[in-house]
């Protein structure tokens, strides 16, 4: 078999499981696509442990960032105003992080803070499940590439 076709196979079982796990068990709260951009975020990084990381910390800090920044949206009135003040203060600061190492993938922040405005902006018991949602991409990335390798090496 192709590897391409190996690695699609792997992939798309890991799609139904968390696909299964997310709209099977809609109790647990946890955003389906939130956990495919993180997995693409992992991918988008490299695919290696270092990539997990850097998505990891980058998508994290942008939701609870994004998350505080809406807040402080919220304090200001909720203007357009205030979100005009706001939110750019918000996009000067993920492209700032990437001077420190661990928050250097500028895409995985913003990917991180698109998610946390693509699933309504609320600040409340939400940002548990959106983060929680982001953390399960990554891992399914990091299984997707260990499958991958460990079949490749039982193939030998």
């Amino acid at each position: 078999m192709k590897s391409i076709y190996k690695t699609a196979l792997i992939i798309s079982a890991l799609v139904a499981v968390w696909v299964y796990i997310t709209i099977g068990y809609p109790h647990l709260n946890l955003i389906p696509w939130v956990g495919f951009v993180a997995w693409a975020a992992y991918f988008a990084a490299g695919g290696t442990t270092k990539a997990a990381k850097c998505s990891f910390i980058a998508g994290v800090v942008a939701i609870l960032l994004t998350a505080f920044i809406l807040y402080m949206v919220k304090l200001a009135g909720g203007s357009l105003t205030s979100m005009l003040i706001l939110i750019p203060i918000l996009s000067f600061i993920l492209v700032s992080m990437a001077q420190f190492k661990n928050l250097s993938y500028t895409p995985g922040a913003f990917l991180g803070a698109a998610c946390f405005f693509g699933t309504g902006g609320n600040v409340d018991l939400s940002i548990l499940f959106i983060l929680l949602s982001w953390i399960s991409g990554i891992i399914l990335g990091i299984v997707s590439v260990n499958l991958d390798k460990l079949t490749t090496i039982a193939k030998r």
